[in-house]
């Protein structure tokens, strides 16, 4: 699952590390610092990379990219 908590998108240009992910018990999850998206689920690996394509395009491109394939998204 794919997660948005926040309708203001802010780009920013930075090489800040943002793959922090969280372990909430039964699942992990990791949000943007930047723009507050984010993902939770049971599989780390796949949280991981999620994380890193989303540092690796940008915090807009990346929501543009979730969109265009159909993946689910909460705001």
């Amino acid at each position: 699952m794919i997660e948005s908590r926040g309708k203001d998108i802010r780009e920013k240009n930075s090489t800040e590390d943002n793959t922090n992910i969280e372990n909430r018990g039964e699942y992990f999850e990791w949000i943007c610092n930047r723009c507050k998206w984010g993902a939770r689920g049971y599989d780390k690996d796949a949280i991981v990379k999620i994380s890193k394509r989303h540092n690796e395009l940008g915090c807009s491109k990346f929501a543009s990219e979730v969109e265009s394939k159909g993946l689910r998204i909460d705001n």
